[in-house]
C-alpha cells in the first residue's frame, strides 16, 4: 500500500518495488580551505590550519493530498592538516521530519523536528554556549502544531515545542525549554493578516536554582506586498523570572522582510528582541537582540554573488564571574556577581558558478568573532576561506 496516489511505474514486481527510490534526492559537496582559528582559541590560543571537508545529505518527501512528510539526512566530516591539533578530525550530523496532515477541511495538523550533531558554536542557535572549545554538542529543535480555521476570516494555531541543547561531560552548559504558543488570526485584507501571539516558555537546566519562566504577549501582521515580497512583524512585552531574579520585563520585537528584488537578486532581513536560555547553568536567561540580512544578486546567467552579515548582543545580569577580592589587605580571585555585555557577529561573502544543473563551483570566506571585554578569556576571531565543488541530483 502506498501513501500517494499515483500509479505504479516500472516492468514487473521489482519496478514497483523500488519506486520510492525516485523520490530520493541527493546532495554532496567537497570543500577546502584555509581555517584561521580551529579551536575557537583566545589570542595565543589560536591555531590555524588547512582543511579538506566532505559533507552531504539526503531528502525524501512522500505523502497523499491530505498527508505531506520529508525527511532529511545530513553529515559532515572535516578533516584538519596541521599537526599537533587536539581533534584534528571532526564531524557533524543532522536529522530532519516535517509532517503535514489535514485531518479534515479545516483543521491541519504540523510536526517538525530537526536534530544535530555539531562542534562548532553557533549564535544562531538560541541558548548554545558561544564558545564551545570544539567540545561536540547536541541541539534539538521540535513542535506539535494544530490550526483550526473558524471562519473564511479567523484561524487559530495551537504550538507546543520543545528545545534542548547537551554537552556530553560538561555541566556548566546545556539547557531544556518547554514552550506553549496559541497565535490568533485575523484577514484583515486580501494581503495583509492581523496577528496576536501568547507564549509561555520555561527554561530548564541541571541547578533549578536558575530554572526561570516567561510569557510574551505581541501583536503583529503578516503583510504580502506582493507574490515576492512579504514581511512578518510582531511587537509586544515578555516577562522572565527565576529563584534568583526578580520579575523582569522587556520589550519583545520579531521581524521577517524577503523580497524578491528581480529574476536575479533578493533580499531578506530578520530582527529579534526579548530573552533566551544564557546556555550556562550559573544564569538563566539574557536579554538579546539580533539582526541579520542576506542579499543574493546575479551578476550573469550562472555566476551569483552572495554576501551576509548576523549582529547578536547579548546582556548577562548578575552573573557570576571571576574577579579580585581584597581580604585581609591581600587580593583573591573569586566569583563576584557583575552585569555584561557579549557580542557575536557572523559575516560570509562568496560566489557560485553553476557548471550546469548538477554541478555547481563556490568560493567563498566566512568570519566570525565573540567580543566580551569582562570574560576576555573566551573572544575569539575566526576566519575560514574556502573553495568548493557540490553536485545535487
Amino acid at each position: 500500500m502506498t501513501l500517494d496516489n499515483s500509479p505504479q511505474v516500472g516492468s514487473g514486481a521489482l519496478g514497483s518495488m523500488f519506486d520510492w527510490a525516485k523520490k530520493l534526492r541527493f546532495q554532496a559537496a567537497l570543500r577546502g580551505g584555509y581555517d584561521s582559528d580551529v579551536n575557537s582559541g583566545n589570542g595565543s590560543n589560536a591555531i590555524a590550519s588547512t582543511f579538506a571537508n566532505l559533507n552531504g545529505g539526503v531528502n525524501y518527501r512522500f505523502g497523499s493530498p491530505r498527508l505531506n512528510i520529508n525527511l532529511n539526512l545530513t553529515g559532515g566530516l572535516t578533516r584538519y592538516f596541521k599537526p599537533n591539533i587536539t581533534q584534528a578530525t571532526q564531524g557533524s550530523l543532522g536529522l530532519g521530519l516535517a509532517v503535514e496532515y489535514r485531518f479534515n477541511p479545516k483543521t491541519v495538523i504540523d510536526f517538525n523536528s530537526s536534530s544535530s550533531y555539531q562542534q562548532n558554536p553557533n549564535p544562531t542557535l538560541a541558548g548554545t554556549a558561544n564558545n564551545s572549545g570544539n567540545n561536540g554538542y547536541y541541539y534539538t529543535a521540535n513542535s506539535l502544531a494544530a490550526a483550526y480555521q473558524w471562519s473564511d476570516l479567523m484561524t487559530t494555531i495551537t504550538t507546543l515545542g520543545q528545545t534542548a541543547s547537551y554537552y556530553p561531560g560538561q555541566t556548566n552548559q546545556g539547557f531544556s525549554q518547554p514552550s506553549f504558543t496559541q497565535s490568533f488570526r485575523y484577514l484583515a485584507s486580501p494581503t495583509t493578516t492581523a496577528v496576536i501571539d501568547y507564549n509561555a516558555q520555561e527554561y530548564l537546566y541541571q541547578n533549578s536554582q536558575y530554572n526561570s519562566f516567561g510569557q510574551y504577549l505581541a501583536l503583529g501582521f503578516d503583510h504580502t506586498f506582493n507574490p515576492k515580497w512579504f514581511w512578518n512583524l510582531r511587537l509586544g512585552a515578555q516577562t522572565q523570572s527565576s529563584k534568583s531574579e526578580s520579575l523582569s520585563v522587556v520589550p519583545y520585537l520579531d521581524s521577517n522582510f524577503n523580497w524578491i528584488l528581480g529574476q536575479n537578486s533578493s533580499i531578506s532581513w530578520v530582527a529579534h528582541i526579548g530573552t533566551e536560555p544564557s546556555g550556562q547553568s550559573n544564569v538563566s536567561y539574557v536579554l538579546t537582540g539580533n539582526t541579520g540580512i542576506n542579499y543574493t544578486q546575479g551578476l550573469f546567467t550562472k555566476l551569483k554573488f552572495n554576501a551576509g552579515i548576523f549582529y547578536q548582543l547579548n546582556q548577562y545580569k548578575n552573573a557570576p564571574v571571576p574577579g579580585l577580592v581584597q581580604k585581609d589587605g591581600q587580593y583573591f580571585v573569586e566569583q563576584i556577581l557583575e552585569n555584561y555585555n557579549q557580542t557575536n557577529i557572523q559575516a560570509n561573502i562568496g560566489l557560485s558558478y553553476l557548471l550546469n544543473r548538477i554541478i555547481t563551483f563556490s568560493l567563498g570566506y566566512q568570519y566570525t568573532t565573540l567580543q566580551s571585554p569582562t570574560l576576555v578569556y573566551e573572544e575569539y576571531n575566526r576566519g575560514v576561506t574556502y573553495l568548493q565543488v557540490s553536485a545535487g541530483f
